[in-house]
């Protein structure tokens, strides 16, 4: 039988609960003690979202921050074979990443309203609004669904492909509902930043979410060793290029319309925030009384 190689935990760490609600689940499971380190082995990789699931309180979703998870892509030393997402189902796929999932849906949704079946009235109704008149108008939901709204197929096609490479990982590193507050403040920062760059609501796009997941990892990356936040530094090299070129007014002169500059900015920091919080948060968690 193929193991795979879901987290380690400090060798003090009491895993018992976990091991019983595993077992209450049917998952085939090991744990072992290598370097001084326990480390969770799981038959099905698939099964990480029950790991997840027993860590969504907050003292447990402390221990699993405390005890770095590591989901790996390989095998236990001995058999099996690697295990990346092209080889997962897609009811795995929903399973392991739900919300990334939906927030593509979405982007493809604000797509065909903006660009294919040209629903003005329906796409207009999703602009944004500052937060004050959103509110007195009862349209809350204006503060978010620009981020869902894109003009052209190259512009949904490039958002999509980025959200699904960083959001899965950050949905199954930081958990659902850490993923969901985090998207929130990313895709609400990137929208105001671009509303009040450019003093109008004609914009739209997950690009300011890209940005921020980008910023998210780039953090975590240096503090986490989890393969989940690690990402080769040519891709941060090229994003910010990208940010550097498209405030340079270049990449305007190649294409239709104009570039969320703002929007990417100040996805970026936000991005960049909301991971220098988590882990401030977390190390004074962890740290010894």
């Amino acid at each position: 039988m193929a193991w795979t190689k879901i987290a380690e935990y400090p060798v003090d760490s009491n895993l018992q609960q976990l091991h019983d609600y595993l077992q209450s689940q049917n998952v085939q499971h090991r744990i072992t003690e290598q370097a001084g380190l326990q480390v969770l082995w799981l038959a099905n990789p698939a099964q990480v979202s029950l790991v997840n699931t027993f860590f969504s309180s907050d003292s447990k979703g402390d221990l699993f921050r405390a005890g770095k998870p590591v989901v790996e892509t390989g095998a236990e030393k001995g058999g099996g074979q690697t295990v990346r997402p092209s080889q997962l189902t897609f009811a795995q796929m929903l399973r392991l990443f739900p919300l990334t999932l939906v927030i593509i849906a979405l982007g493809v949704l604000g797509y065909l309203i903006a660009s294919v079946l040209n629903v003005a009235s329906l796409e207009s109704a999703l602009r944004f609004l500052p937060f004050q008149v959103s509110v007195s108008k009862g349209e809350i939901w204006r503060l978010l669904t620009p981020t869902f709204l894109h003009y052209g197929s190259l512009h949904i096609l490039f958002n999509s492909l980025w959200v699904w490479e960083f959001g899965r990982r950050i949905e199954v590193f930081a958990g659902k509902r850490g993923y969901l507050i985090t998207f929130l403040i990313i895709a609400i920062a990137a929208n105001f930043s671009q509303f009040f760059a450019i003093s109008g609501n004609l914009f739209g796009g997950l690009s300011g979410v890209v940005y921020g997941f980008m910023g998210y990892l780039l953090v975590w990356g240096r503090f986490h060793k989890s393969p989940l936040v690690k990402m080769p530094s040519s891709i941060y090299i090229f994003f910010l290029v990208w940010l550097a070129l498209g405030y340079s007014g270049l990449i305007d002169l190649f294409i239709s319309g104009s570039v969320g500059n703002a929007a990417h900015l100040g996805g970026l920091i936000a991005g960049l925030i909301v991971a220098t919080a988590e882990v401030l948060y977390f190390k004074h968690k962890v740290k010894p009384k």
